[in-house]
Order: structure tokens, then C-alpha cells, then sequence
């Protein structure tokens, strides 16, 4: 049974991530991720569980496409 990622259920799409993981997947250190917390940007959302920090896999992919650029001078929309 395929569950849909807009249904709030369990699914690829709504598979959370570490810290470690997600700072992977952005090539970035996870400290990067921590101060990109504190100060509120960029916009990347988080969830916490409670002392730890998880990221949406879905969240990830979406901050990946809005920073996305096709040419030097081009700005995300």
C-alpha cells in the first residue's frame, strides 16, 4: 500500500533525516545546519523530536530546487 506524501502519513518524501544526514545530502558541515537554525535563514524547516534536531527528506528536496540557478546572474524566484 503506497502512501501519498500530501496525506501526512509515513513515506519517502516525509523520511526524516539527521542532522548528519541531512548536511550530507547538502554537502554542507552540520554545524552549517545549526547556525542556519539560529538564524532563522535560509529558510530550511526542521522538526524537533525532543532534544534532537530531524529534517523532512521533502524539505530537503524543496530547499534544493528554490536555490537552484541556471545562470551566474540569476536569482532564485
Amino acid at each position: 500500500m503506497g502512501m501519498d506524501s500530501h496525506d501526512g502519513l509515513p513515506g519517502a518524501a516525509n523520511a526524516l533525516l539527521t542532522e548528519d544526514e541531512a548536511a550530507a545530502l547538502l554537502k554542507v558541515q552540520p554545524a552549517t545546519l545549526a547556525t542556519w537554525r539560529v538564524r532563522g535563514r535560509p529558510n530550511l524547516p526542521f522538526v524537533r523530536v525532543g532534544r534532537c534536531v530531524r529534517y523532512r527528506q521533502q524539505d530537503i528536496s524543496a530547499f534544493i530546487e528554490g536555490h537552484l540557478h541556471r545562470c551566474a546572474g540569476e536569482v532564485p524566484a
